[in-house]
């Protein structure tokens, strides 16, 4: 704990409020994929991540907020790739920046596997995987997505 902390301590004051965001928003995001069906997580992380369109496109901050997931997610052990995703996109929305979010599937021929990802302003921000080609893609969320649909 001690270490962590020392870590956390050692960041820039922006990058340990990312952190701590980060941490905060998975905590509250994964408890909520625990205990609600999917469709009610959405619309929650659609009203926390704010109505504001994309007012900027900044691969650095994109880039920082990765970096301050995967601390949060190293942090909390078990926070897979949608808790991750989802707590991205929060984070990314809330700040103006754009943010789209992928659930996709991929099958060996015996087992099927999926994985979510988040992209922003040309970063993949989450759900970082050199097989990520092999996914196909089922579903779209975010503000990437709102703009197709008109909103």
């Amino acid at each position: 704990m001690q270490r962590r902390l020392r870590r956390l301590s050692s960041l820039s004051s922006s990058e340990r409020v990312l952190a701590l965001r980060a941490l905060a928003t998975l905590t509250v995001v994964r408890l909520m994929l625990w205990v609600l069906p999917f469709r009610a997580v959405r619309g929650v992380v659609d009203r926390w991540a704010g109505q504001a369109m994309a007012a900027r496109d900044d691969p650095d901050f994109a880039r920082a907020v990765r970096r301050a997931v995967d601390r949060a997610a190293r942090t909390l052990p078990g926070s897979d790739c949608l808790p991750r995703a989802l707590t991205a996109e929060v984070m990314l929305r809330r700040a103006g920046q754009p943010a789209q979010v992928s659930i996709g599937v991929a099958s060996d021929g015996r087992l099927l596997s999926a994985h979510a990802w988040v992209e922003s302003a040309g970063v993949l921000v989450t759900g970082d995987s050199a097989d990520l080609h092999q996914f196909h893609t089922l579903a779209v969320f975010g503000s990437a997505a709102r703009a197709r649909e008109g909103r």
